[in-house]
């Protein structure tokens, strides 16, 4: 029979060895996320370089800069803020003293209406492909 302090001394051991094994099971699958990540080719516009929004849903806004007839950039909102109502324009306020949008964060996007402003969760930026931009149908189109 074990004393009570050899028991936890055990215990403890058995415990620590366990804890050590789950962050080399986590490890590969951060870097992984890392690897992709720095893959993922970063695609930037200027906010004075919009030419045309077309609002797809209460999530998602299409803008067209006037870098090429090909670019439309997608961002897609988390909190369903947005409205097809023309009387109610957004407002995009650029973070960082730059107005080159990036990342969610380089962006403030607002939704004015008579009653005040409605903030929109900015959750991704995507620049479209051409194949996705050639998807597009013609009511669709910023």
């Amino acid at each position: 029979m074990l004393n009570p302090a050899t028991a936890v001394a055990a215990l403890g051991t058995l415990t620590l060895a366990g804890c050590a094994a789950a962050p080399q099971a986590t490890a590969p699958t951060m870097t992984a996320m890392a690897e992709r990540a720095a893959d993922a080719p970063r695609a930037c516009f200027r906010v004075s370089a919009i030419r045309a929004q077309k609002i797809v849903d209460r999530n998602t806004v299409l803008f067209r800069t006037s870098v090429g007839p090909q670019d439309v950039f997608r961002l897609t909102m988390r909190n369903a803020c947005l409205t097809t109502s023309a009387s109610d324009p957004l407002v995009l306020i650029p973070s960082g003293g730059s107005d080159t949008v990036c990342d969610r964060m380089d962006l403030d996007v607002r939704v004015t209406s008579p009653i005040g402003s409605t903030p929109c969760l900015v959750q991704e930026v995507h620049k479209l492909t051409p194949a996705e931009v050639a998807a597009l149908g013609p009511g669709e189109r910023p």
